[in-house]
């Protein structure tokens, strides 16, 4: 009667890289089927780092895998183990314990029943020459798991010389090395954002072709525009679509990023500038209410969500107001257009205290070349 062969791989997989998978794909083509482990405590730094929890990863990564019949993706919790993050023996003997358990109970392991098999040759694949010798020192083999009749341990040597922490630093220089699934969550997103007529639409269109780089449009003026509506005829149901409308592009949008960084021109912030101003405004139909309405559902839509800014470029009002046919002409004086910014700068502190800033106040090519070095700063490392 046959044994079965069968490879363990496991690693946190923050994110799941090329690394990863070379010792994957070397244990699914050496046995019968494969188990890949996710594992993890709760609120791990590396898990915050790219937005993803132990739950999060697990979830991604089965679904990256559903369609190969010969590997099996489980998760083990460390924190509901009671594990700390050390390397004793008796994590070890603790973490591999329930490895073995989950092995024992998982209906596909055991087709055919354990009298099916003539034991199992069970290979652990690691990238790590410590976690070879701290496996072997501590495996346990009870009764409940004694059709185990082989027990060994391979290490792998990287091919791949990337890890998780180097593509956390810098994931735009280690792009091509992360799988698909987790790419939107490492993606360098940079927001554009100021009061109407400064450049931003420009700016953003040029920065888009020259580093071949995916960007989401000021959703507001494309939805007015297909409604056929002007700014006197908003409503706060507008408003509300503006704000779905904005985040979904911009969450749709970084999923194209063929180089890890993706460019928005404006963001809910705007929409809720444009919206105070209009409370302001005895020709638009925007209450207070409908404000607070609207601003709380932006920062629920921003609790919620996956996306964050790294870098802000903000335009101040500097430029001459261009009408240009579909501009509300009565924000168009300075006055007005510094009374914005001014609403606009405090929400811009509230929704994004920590993220990096900068002022472009200068010419339009100098500004372009203030962005370009930035994102050339991101691509060179």
């Amino acid at each position: 009667m046959a044994k079965r062969r069968i490879g363990i791989c496991f690693g946190g997989y923050c994110p799941l890289h090329q690394g990863h998978m070379d010792v994957i794909m070397k244990a699914k083509k050496e046995n019968d089927i494969c188990y890949v482990i996710v594992c993890g405590y709760d609120n791990e730094p590396r898990g915050w780092e790219i937005n993803l929890d132990l739950k999060e990863r697990f979830k991604l990564i089965s679904e990256f895998f559903k369609d190969d019949e010969q590997i099996r993706v489980s998760s083990i919790n460390d924190t509901e183990l009671g594990l700390d993050e050390s390397m004793s023996d008796h994590n070890w003997r603790v973490w591999q314990t329930r490895v073995y358990e989950y092995l024992d109970t998982d209906k596909v392991f055991k087709t055919g029943g354990k009298a099916g098999w003539d034991g199992h040759i069970v290979t652990w694949y690691v990238a790590e020459s410590f976690y070879k010798s701290s496996i072997e020192k501590n495996n346990v083999i009870d009764e409940r798991t004694s059709y185990f009749t082989d027990v060994k341990v391979e290490y792998v040597p990287k091919i791949n010389q990337v890890s998780g922490t180097a593509i956390r630093r810098n994931p735009v220089r280690y792009w091509n090395k992360i799988t698909k699934p987790f790419q939107p969550y490492l993606c360098k997103n940079i927001l554009i954002i100021g009061t109407a007529s400064e450049g931003k639409s420009t700016l953003v269109r040029d920065i888009s072709r020259y580093f071949n780089i995916p960007y989401a449009e000021e959703y507001g003026r494309t939805y007015m525009a297909d409604k056929k509506i002007t700014d006197i005829d908003l409503t706060v149901d507008d408003f509300m679509q503006f704000l779905d409308g904005q985040d979904y592009s911009c969450i749709i949008n970084r999923c194209d990023s063929q180089n890890g960084i993706f460019i928005s021109d404006t963001d809910n912030t705007v929409t809720l500038m444009y919206a105070q101003a209009y409370v302001e405004d005895p020709n638009i139909n925007i209450s207070e209410q409908d404000y607070k309405k609207l601003y709380d559902h932006a920062k629920e839509i921003q609790k919620s969500s996956k996306f964050k800014w790294d870098y802000i470029f903000i335009f101040p009002p500097n430029k001459d107001f261009v009408d240009d046919g579909t501009r509300y002409m009565k924000q168009s004086s300075m006055d007005e257009r510094y009374n914005n910014f001014a609403k606009l700068m405090k929400l811009v502190n509230d929704f994004y205290p920590e993220v990096s800033r900068v002022f472009l106040d200068k010419s339009f090519y100098e500004n372009f070349i203030e962005v370009k070095n930035y994102i050339n700063n991101l691509i060179e490392g």
